[in-house]
């Protein structure tokens, strides 16, 4: 039992150090692969901590190497923008000049109701209200009003 607790708190430490490393987006903001290596990271360190059998760096070695792919795939994305692209992909249009884009909708897998969803939780009551409507690489929706118009405060 106390192998396991001095494992544990081994493998706690390093996986800390290594998501340090890899950076600091939250759980939300994680690009594709990020979510992937968290993933994988996490799965790796339970078999040597549970099995004292499995030799400390045999579960170490694919740490630091998992971590240090994340960190040079980060590089090359920060470096080349058709790396970006083909990683992350491109901000899809999803509502614009008063029309859904049916075809960035089935791409992307909304449907008009998730995006109608998000401009009222950007604060606006209706979709009179918008310009455009942009899924942004993080996942996240981008709404752009018409003109002058502004959010309401209440809604938010």
């Amino acid at each position: 039992m106390t192998i396991t607790v001095i494992r544990a708190l081994i493998f706690y430490i390093l996986l800390t150090l290594m998501m340090k490393l890899m950076g600091k987006r939250q759980i939300g903001e994680m690009q594709l692969s990020e979510l992937v290596t968290t993933v994988l990271l996490s799965e790796l360190a339970v078999l040597p901590v549970t099995d004292s059998d499995i030799p400390l760096f045999h579960g170490v070695l694919p740490l630091i190497l998992l971590s240090s792919i994340e960190v040079l795939v980060s590089f090359l994305s920060r470096k080349s923008q058709k790396f970006r692209v083909l990683l992350n992909g491109n901000p899809i249009v999803l509502f614009e000049q008063d029309k859904f884009i049916e075809q960035n909708l089935t791409k992307a897998r909304f449907s008009t109701e998730d995006v109608e969803a998000q401009v009222r939780i950007n604060g606006f009551e209706t979709m009179k209200e918008v310009k455009t409507v942009i899924l942004e690489r993080t996942g996240k929706m981008s709404v752009i009003p018409k003109g002058d118009t502004q959010p309401n405060q209440s809604g938010e």
